[in-house]
This record gives structure tokens, sequence and C-alpha cells, in this order.
């Protein structure tokens, strides 16, 4: 497997993953009562109309849905316009050409095609050959149906070369330019008509698609549950990118358990093998992740009146149509939304993850997108569709800590909203005039969606008080104390030491975990020098804790191991780390249950410790952490369950300090702060964090004759 540093002077050391392992999961929205459709597809274009459904078409979102239950295979027939490239067009290439008529007018180029047979609920499209560049100007294309003796009108297939994956990328030098995949469903012919300012590019080809029927179908609930494991196997695990023996003795990734920040609603997708995925065209290899900082809304230009039953078709179309035809390594939108208000998995890696799509070529590496079936130039979208997209958003944009209603977001090298038409990013009408308008009302929803971001944040108040406490051992016998710091004049100071109840002695590691298992008081991890276990002492509250019980095996291995507070966004508190001769990883926790699996989220950084310290920017949701190597301080900025995404090297140090610990607000402004120990004075500071750094210490008092602190 491969990684590689992308080419972006301020991310220089943030490194592009494949193929890593993480479970798939999935969300499910509001449906609403949607109009009645035919089969039929009516190529004019006509004034908007809203796309509603009666009951009989799809019932509240509780009822079950019509999917298949295994993959299904589509067939892809294709139909050479012209010559490929570098080969002579010699009378046996022109006649395997499918051209009806060629011919020059007014200076333009017109080839209408063969007409051709079209096979179950077709997608069609135009490609050509890769590395040939058009203006969305110089090429029209058109497309008419037969059902029958009965020809549609003719339509536009729209192109726009902004939408696919980023050029520089692997699948980028390989796709084929092309049109979008237009749905034209059950018709029995179609015919394509090309006019072009120039010689029409080489190696055009017209796409028909089949996408399949499936043998056997089940009525079923969306399988990717946001609060919950997907149980019905439909979701597969992609294998380890790199293989890591340290992860936990828990249930290891095998039971995720997914939520937004803890708090923002968390909806229910259908899975890829809901729409029946045929996983064995997908380029497995080309599987990447990177950022997300925003949102684009799509839609997919198909024509509206289709049923609740054809649109897992719909997706298999144009899944086939990116892969196959476009040369794509997956489907290129990482969600879906039909008009019925059910969202749907699209390119694979987990729905949890910043899955690197093909949607919109110069932002995919620091966004995702979703796009709604239909053509909403011509339709509107309806209110279920609507009410998705801001419960879809809300909860990826939560978790990679970006607020929805943010109006300044750093994607790439230009700056959006949270969430974007497609537009906003290039020459295009997608999503559609309808769609795009209602764009500022699914940014008002989803920000009142999302919730404060707080219980993201490593908690470390272990007695009830507003300030936080550091965990020590005592050096002369092993045992564990609590060493509380009250306010004091316009001060703090310590107050009296609380006995843990637990011994220490044989740790070589200790910190506080955060609330590690959601019984509302603070717990204690720590790592025994004799075996290298990971072991956590449950809080009980007042400053006591539980004997210990193992978390993970070699734990002593992994370097800069250090708790974060909740990176995924999964509502349980998390620990990174780097394993020998490894890259930076995130170890998601799962509370009693140990670890799932653990997945890079960076690249290796050198230091000598980790300190986790929450949100340090207290403006955005995810936790960052500082490393310390020596006296020099790194700040490392966190993406969620994106890991780390760029880093700040801090005017001030640590140098001289032997305690360097992060911890919650002291004074409560909401910013992480430090607190550390002069290694030769034994005097404790407080040092007090801001989005710019940190200020000068403020003494709390000595402690002295204890030798680990976390």
């Amino acid at each position: 497997m491969s990684s590689y540093i992308p080419e972006t002077p301020d991310k220089g050391h943030r490194l592009r993953f494949v193929t890593l392992s993480q479970q798939l999961l999935a969300l499910a929205v509001v449906v609403a009562v949607l109009t009645p459709a035919a089969r039929t597809v009516t190529m004019d274009v006509r004034p908007a109309q809203p796309v509603d459904v009666v009951p009989s078409e799809v019932a509240l979102q509780s009822a079950p849905v019509e999917v298949p239950t295994k993959a299904v295979e589509s067939e892809v027939d294709q139909y050479a316009l012209t010559t490929p490239k570098g080969k002579s067009a010699s009378a046996k290439v022109r006649a395997s050409l499918r051209v009806a008529k060629q011919a020059s007018v007014k200076g333009e180029q017109v080839i209408d095609s063969d007409v051709v047979p079209v096979d179950g609920y077709g997608t069609v499209g135009v490609t050509w050959a890769p590395g040939t560049r058009l203006d969305d100007d110089a090429i029209d294309i058109q497309v008419r149906t037969r059902t029958g003796s009965t020809w549609s009108g003719w339509t536009a297939a729209e192109y726009h070369d902004e939408h696919g994956p980023d050029p520089r990328t692997e699948e980028g030098k390989h796709a084929r330019p092309g049109t979008d995949a237009l749905l034209v469903g059950d018709v029995d012919a179609v015919q394509v008509k090309v006019t072009t300012e120039d010689a029409a590019p080489a190696d055009m080809k017209l796409a028909v698609i089949d996408p399949g029927k499936a043998s056997t179908t089940a009525k079923e609930q969306p399988a990717i549950d946001t609060a919950k494991l997907a149980t019905d196997g439909s979701t597969d695990v992609p294998p380890a990118e790199e293989p890591d023996p340290t992860d936990g003795t828990g249930t290891g990734g095998e039971d995720l358990s997914l939520q937004a920040g803890a708090f923002t609603p968390k909806p229910k997708i259908y899975s890829r093998a809901q729409w029946g995925a045929d996983e064995r065209i997908r380029d497995k290899p080309s599987l990447s992740y990177y950022e997300v900082h925003a949102g684009f809304v799509h839609h997919t230009v198909n024509a509206n009146n289709y049923t609740s039953a054809e649109v897992p078709g719909i997706i298999r179309g144009i899944y086939s149509y990116h892969v196959r035809t476009r040369g794509w390594s997956d489907i290129g939108y990482n969600f879906l939304v039909d008009k019925f208000g059910r969202i749907w998995e699209g390119r694979y890696g987990g729905v949890d993850r910043p899955v690197v799509g093909a949607h919109t070529q110069g932002y995919n590496q620091y966004s995702f997108a979703m796009s709604a079936i239909g053509n909403y130039d011509t339709a509107q979208p309806s209110s279920a569709m609507v009410t998705a997209y801001a419960q879809l958003f809300a909860w990826k944009l939560s978790l990679h800590g970006v607020r929805a209603a943010s109006t300044s977001q750093r994607v790439g090298s230009s700056t959006f909203q949270a969430i974007n038409g497609h537009r906003d990013a290039g020459s295009t009408a997608c999503p559609g005039r309808y769609l795009y308008a209602q764009i500022p009302t699914i940014r008002k929803k989803a920000a009142a969606l999302q919730a404060s971001w707080t219980g993201r944040n490593l908690e470390s108040n272990m007695v009830g008080v507003q300030q936080p406490d550091i965990v020590a051992r005592r050096a002369s016998d092993g045992r564990g104390f609590v060493l509380p710091i009250r306010a004091s004049g316009s001060g703090y100071a310590f107050s009296s030491a609380i006995d843990t109840g637990q011994s220490f002695k044989g740790l070589k590691k200790i910190w506080k975990a955060g609330d590690w298992n959601r019984d509302g008081y603070v717990d204690v991890l720590g790592i025994r020098s004799s075996d290298n276990m990971l072991v956590i002492y449950r809080g009980l509250g007042g400053g006591k804790l539980a004997a210990p019980k193992t978390l993970m095996s070699n734990a002593g291995r992994i370097g800069l191991l250090a708790p974060v507070g909740d990176m995924t966004g999964d509502g349980w508190p998390d620990l990174m780390g780097q394993p020998v001769n490894g890259v930076m990883r995130i170890y998601p926790g799962q509370g009693m249950d140990g670890f799932k699996s653990s997945y890079p989220a960076y690249a290796a950084v050198a230091g000598g410790v980790q300190i986790g310290v929450g949100r340090w920017n207290a403006a955005d949701g995810a936790p960052d952490s500082l490393v310390r190597q020596g006296g020099k301080l790194t700040m490392y900025y966190g993406n969620g369950p994106g890991g780390w995404t760029s880093s700040k090297t801090l005017v001030q140090t640590a140098t001289g300090y032997d305690w360097f610990l992060g911890v919650s607000s002291v004074d409560g402004d909401g910013h992480t702060d430090i607190l550390a120990r002069n290694a030769t004075s034994d005097n404790v500071y407080w040092i007090r964090g801001t989005a710019a750094g940190l200020r000068e210490p403020a003494l709390i008092g000595k402690k002295a004759g204890y030798d680990l602190a976390g």
C-alpha cells in the first residue's frame, strides 16, 4: 500500500493514506410524505415542479424499503464515435464507428450517432480521450430517446470540466473527460448529437448502461446507523493499510458506535450493499483520506419522475458510468439523497471518515459532497430532501469540528462557507437553480441541529469543581493522589491532596483520560512497566478510583501516546500515538470495551511527549495536541476523524519543566490551559492557553515528593 504527501505548501507533512482499516457506518433522515411518477422519462425541459409523492410511493421513514440483498452486475455498452488517439482513420476504423451522419455546419463539426438500443432502466453519457481539455462551451451534446415509435425532444447532456477527480491524482490522470451521467429510464433506444467548435475530440464514445436487476430483494431499514453498529453485514471492512499489533483487547473495531460530537442528531444511511454495489469494479487501492473543511451540494441531472424502487438502479447506473466509462476509482459522490429524503452511502471508505471523492475538482481533498438524485434546474426539491441535506451536513461537519454556519472555511487555497453549492466552486449550473435556492435553508437548519462542542474536550476535573486537577504518584510509596486546584484571592492555589484509594506503583505513565466510560466521572489511564499493558482506573467521584482493568496490550511500544479528547466525534474519548517506526495514529476509544481499529492520522512526527489539549482553537470542534521535543512545543491542529491537518511551532517553550500537562480551562474562558512544574524548584505554574499560544506562567504552589503526573 502507498501514501503520499500532497503538493500543498501549508500541509507539507499531512499524509494522504490509502486503504485504511475502518468499518463503515451510516445515517437516516426524516422522510416526508412525497407525488407519483411514471417510469417513462420525458426529456423535454418543463417549468419547475415540486417533486412530491403520495404515501403509496413511500411511507414514513420507519417503513422498510425494497433493496437488493446481493451485489448486482451492471452492463456497459460503449459505441465509438471518433477514432482513438494516434490511430489513422482507415476504412476499417471508420467502419467501426457508430456514426449515422457527420457534417460541417458554419464552421462547427456535427456528429449524429447511430440509434443504439437501451436495456433496463438506462443511463447514458459521452466521454473522450484522457488529457483532452475542452471548455464547457466548446462542445454541445444533445440526447433524445425513443419509446416504441415515439421520439422525445432533444435535451442537453451536461458537461463541466470541473466535475471529477483532481487532475494531479492518480485517479485524475487516468480519468476520461465527459458528460454527467444522464438517466433515460425505460426506453427502447437512444441517439446523441455532438457539436464542437473544432474537430471532435479523439476516442469519443457513447456509453449506454443497464444497471441490472436484483435477483433477490428484501424490505430493509437503512443498514448504517450512526448511533449503533450496522448488524446486517452489508458493509465490509477495508484491510488495514498498516497493520498495528497494538490495537485494543476489546472488540477491536467490531462494535462501532458513532455519534456526532455526542450531541448532533445521528441520522441513518442506506449502505452501498443496499443499492447493490458491485465491489469488484471499484479500484480498491485508490481509496484515500484527507480532510473535511466544507460540504458541497450537487445534483445528478437525472429525470425526476423515478419511483422509490428505481433508486438503487439509478445509483448503480451512475456508479458504473463513473467507474467503467469515466475511469474513476469509484462513484464520485460521498453521499446521494433521493426525493423521498433517504440518504445513500456513495464512495466507499466509511461515512464517518474524510474519504476523498471525485465531485468538486480542485477541492475534493478538503470537502465532501452529497448529490441529489434528479434535475433541480427543472424541479423543486422536496421538503424531505432539504431536511435530509440539513441532517447529513450537520452531522458530517460536526464530526470534523466544522460549524454549519461558518462563512469562512479554508478549502485548499480558497475560502468557502461550510455549506456550498457546486456552482460556488466552478462555472456550472449544479446543483440546479431550485436546489441552490434552498442552500440558505439547509445552512440554517443544519446550524440549528448542531450543538455545543464541549463534549469533545478532554475533561480533567476529578473532584467536582470548576478548576481542573492533577493526578500524581507519591514517590515514597507509589500511592495515587489527586492534587486539586481552587480559586484563591485573585489567583489559584492547591488545596489538600486527595488519596485516590489506589496504588500507581509499577506504572511508567499516567494520564487523566476524561470521562472514558461516560459514567459522569473522570477516569485515569496508566501503562504498567512490567508488561506494557494499558490499564484504566475508573473514576468513582470525589477523586476516588476503582481498581485497574486492562484496556490494551503492547501499549508500551506506542510513542507519544496520550488521551486527546473525543477526536472521532463519536462521544467516546480517544487516544493518539505513534508506534515504533510508524506514523501518528488514532486509537478510537469505546469505553470499557477497549478500542476500535486504529488508523493513520498524520505523518511520523519527532518528539518526546504528546500533550492532549482538547479544542485549543475554541472556534472549531475538533481536539488538538501539543508535541514536546525537549523545550520545543509544536501545536498540531485536529480535523476530527481525519486526524491532524497542520502544525505551528509556538514561540513559548517547555524548557525547565518536568511536568507539562494539558488541562481544561482553569479560569473558565473555554481555552485549554497548561499546568507545569519547574524541575528544579518543584513550583507548579498555571500557563493560560489562547488561540495565539501561551501566556506568562502564574504560580499556583509547590508540589514536591511526586514523581509522576498526568
